[in-house]
């Protein structure tokens, strides 16, 4: 099977639908398939030795250059990054795009695989479903709110007195519309921000302007749900720590990973808030000790609609807000078999 190697991957380059290639360490293109070659209009042997600034604008091929360059030093793939790209004639795509590090027989990082595929038509349809709910979800929360309304008059015996058994009932049916409609409320917030592009920027104490806000506004789930924050990650030093960032948007990434913990944790949980400085970047670490994310399931719930169990598009918008910030999110399971987020934002200092 050995000896045919060389025909198999020609086959592959020479007819699969995605852009397949092979990087040298200085971003060189050494080996590309056909599809992606007249994806720029070239010949793919056009491409070999070139690198992506000489096909994509100088701020995509930056950025292609830099994830090149990170996955090469860490050794760390990139699985499904959605990036927007302009091809020559000035067309605009989607592309899922995986780089993985290409080793020696010594185990020696000595360039990097890329295989990127055409989404543009899925991004399409899922636009026109999120757009398509949001449109239901909007129409739903007014009869939503009227509703309680009424429950609310009926409780308070607008309409005449009512017996005990019937006031419970009332009372319960009040506080499950409440419910519904910050599950209505949340998805539409979280739905308009997918495409939204980001709003300016200021500078922020990431303490008093985001995390204390943030805790404040989830404090009535934290009681209810008698949830502890703990401090076992040294959380947020009691001076200001700077960062530029859109508020609303910052808060809201926040605001999602506690929920999460919330969520997950259960009854009687903690969540701690960490902070960390990085290479030019600051990291924030949201902990709880609810059960970690299975290895096969923790690459998949920064996707969109993934989780069953909410609107399934919280984790996906918070990848997306950091990503704009020039950030990056992932899963990572603590040192002590607990889920812990992490993401990072440009230090401003």
């Amino acid at each position: 099977m050995k000896d045919r190697y060389d025909e198999m991957l020609l086959a592959l380059m020479g007819n699969t639908p995605d852009s397949v290639y092979f990087k040298d360490r200085e971003g060189r293109f050494l080996m590309v398939s056909e599809a992606k070659a007249e994806k720029y209009g070239v010949d793919y042997k056009e491409m070999i030795g070139k690198t992506d600034f000489d096909f994509l604008p100088m701020d995509q091929a930056e950025i292609a250059h830099s994830d090149d360059k990170k996955v090469m030093e860490t050794g760390t793939p990139i699985k499904d990054k959605i990036e927007k790209i302009t091809r020559p004639d000035r067309s605009e795509v989607y592309v899922s795009v995986s780089k993985t590090p290409w080793k020696n027989d010594t185990g020696e990082i000595i360039g990097l695989i890329g295989i990127s595929r055409d989404i543009t038509e899925r991004i399409a349809i899922e636009k026109g479903i999120l757009d398509m709910l949001s449109t239901a979800t909007h129409e739903i929360r007014g009869p939503l709110v009227s509703i309680q309304f009424v429950l609310k008059l009926l409780q308070r015996g607008a309409y005449g007195k009512i017996d005990e058994s019937a006031r419970k009932t009332v009372e319960e049916l009040f506080h499950r519309i409440g419910t519904l409609i910050n599950v209505v409320t949340d998805y539409l917030s979280k739905s308009s921000l997918i495409d939204a592009k980001i709003p300016k920027k200021e500078k922020l104490d990431l303490r008093q302007d985001i995390i204390d806000r943030v805790l404040e506004e989830v404090n009535p789930e934290i009681i209810e749900n008698q949830i502890t924050i703990d401090n076992k990650l040294g959380s947020i030093p009691g001076n200001v720590i700077t960062v530029e960032a859109n508020k609303t948007w910052l808060k809201a990434v926040l605001k999602t990973l506690i929920g999460n913990g919330i969520k997950h944790g259960g009854k009687g949980g903690k969540i701690a808030i960490g902070y960390e400085r990085g290479h030019n970047e600051i990291l924030i670490i949201v902990w709880n000790d609810g059960p970690v994310i299975s290895d096969k399931e923790k690459d998949k719930i920064f996707e969109k609609f993934h989780s069953k169990n909410s609107t399934g598009i919280g984790l996906y918008v918070a990848r997306k807000l950091i990503e704009r910030h020039g950030g990056k999110i992932w899963y990572q399971n603590s040192l002590d078999d607990h889920p812990e987020f992490v993401f990072t934002l440009p230090d401003s200092n």
